[in-house]
């Protein structure tokens, strides 16, 4: 099969493209972008380039970026240049020169796709490329994930010659006549990739002379292979996790304990909350110990009676808010994706909704204006329908609440007492009786 047939197969096998797409390819000038410019050419697909100047190699940059300009004006494509300070944005941001330039890359390119309206980004990633990222994954230690390799295709980036070879790819630019740029990092043993490239893999032929070829149908079957891992994975997580209605995410201890992999099912529940592989051992170990908390960055997890609670930190800073009771209507935004709505009305042929989301104050009781705040150690206020007083906290743990829910509860003040425990129950001292006037209703949406 030739070298364009066997990409084309490739691209219609994996849904890659079509040629109807409007494709926005990253050239660096690289044998690896240069040779999957000609292919999706020759092929017919409507392509436009996109190159990054991260000046990190003196001339060599600015070689690069004549050669790509070149190439696409001889070509008559598209071409979108963007110069980089990738040094001082690596500094700025604390990070390592590689996930500086990575992170500069693909902003732009994400930025560029919504500008032009390119629904496709193409990537000259190859097979090589694969095996070493597996080896890579694999000596940093990883899971199923990080075995499975370079994806063909994730969201809209594609790589159409994740299929072939670094050789392929030289004897097809070769059989063109096609010149094209070499990093001379690449040549250098300095970092692991090109160890791996340079050292590991030769030495890998060296004793098993199809071992490239073998790795890449081991990289096949673990893919084929995590479709049922997947499928599995997600009627268990049906069975075990959901969001409640106040936005928390919980998890049956209960049934994650009865998975086959509990820990798995952990950290597939919580894949996007930022827990590490230690913390969530220690979870499991620690699963009978109500009230214990993890920290994430950007996520608190709470160990209840029956299940695991995972709430986002960015409404931890409530700032409390004023509602005026002379104000006829309106809306507050509360933390946790909740907002207050409340109406000033007469008294007179009020219709009441009994639920624990509404309240209804006596304005005259209620004084000037009203604060939304959240719950304080030794809150206390006068339950509805009761003669004494009775701690807030007391309240909560008689609903059998868990810590986290406590926390995160917010009462309705005024005047230095609690007139509402909002969505549980209102106070005494501010009922609507026979003397009632005006009423200010309290909706917790």
């Amino acid at each position: 099969m030739c070298f364009l047939s066997k990409i084309q197969r490739f691209i219609e096998a994996g849904h890659l493209l079509v040629k109807t797409d409007h494709v926005l390819l990253g050239l660096s000038g690289g044998a690896d972008s240069v040779c999957l410019l000609l292919v999706l050419k020759e092929l017919g697909y409507d392509v436009a380039c996109a190159h990054c100047n991260f000046h990190l190699r003196g001339d060599e940059s600015d070689r690069d970026e004549r050669f790509v300009r070149d190439l696409c004006s001889n070509m008559g494509i598209t071409l979108h240049v963007r110069q980089f300070d990738t040094k001082k944005y690596a500094q700025n941001g604390d990070m390592s020169i590689e996930m500086a330039a990575r992170e500069l890359r693909y902003d732009w390119f994400k930025q560029l796709m919504e500008e032009e309206k390119y629904n496709r980004l193409a990537i000259a990633h190859h097979s090589d490329d694969n095996i070493e990222t597996v080896l890579i994954n694999m000596m940093r230690g990883c899971g199923l994930k990080g075995l499975c390799g370079i994806q063909k295709k994730n969201g809209k980036i594609v790589r159409p010659l994740l299929c072939c070879s670094h050789q392929e790819v030289l004897d097809f630019l070769e059989s063109r006549g096609q010149d094209f740029m070499t990093d001379s990092t690449n040549l250098a043993t300095d970092f692991l990739r090109n160890k791996i490239r340079l050292d590991i893999i030769p030495k890998m032929e060296e004793a098993v002379l199809s071992a490239k070829e073998n790795i890449l149908t081991t990289l096949a079957n673990i893919n084929e292979e995590r479709r049922v891992y997947e499928w599995c994975m997600a009627r268990m997580m049906e069975e075990t996790t959901f969001v409640d209605d106040e936005g928390m995410l919980k998890i049956s201890k209960e049934a994650l304990l009865r998975s086959p992999s509990p820990l798995s099912l952990l950290h597939e529940s919580l894949r996007e909350c930022g827990f590490n592989r230690t913390q969530l051992i220690q979870v499991l170990r620690s699963i009978n110990n109500t009230g214990r908390q993890f920290f994430s960055e950007g996520f608190t997890m709470t160990i209840d009676r029956d299940y695991l609670i995972v709430v986002g930190n960015d409404d931890a800073e409530f700032q409390q808010q004023e509602i005026p009771c002379s104000t006829e209507t309106g809306i507050i935004d509360l933390p946790y994706s909740k907002r207050l709505r409340f109406r000033l009305c007469d008294a007179s042929g009020l219709s009441i909704v009994k639920d624990k989301n509404h309240a209804y104050l006596d304005t005259g009781k209620a004084g000037k204006s009203l604060t939304v705040r959240l719950v304080r150690t030794g809150d206390r206020f006068r339950p509805f329908g009761m003669q004494g007083q009775k701690l807030v906290s007391d309240l909560l743990t008689d609903l059998k609440l868990s810590k986290i829910e406590k926390d995160r509860q917010l009462v309705v003040e005024t005047n230095g007492q609690i007139a509402w425990v909002i969505g549980r129950r209102a106070s005494e001292d501010f009922r609507i009786d026979r003397n009632t006037q005006t009423v200010i209703e309290l909706e917790l949406i």
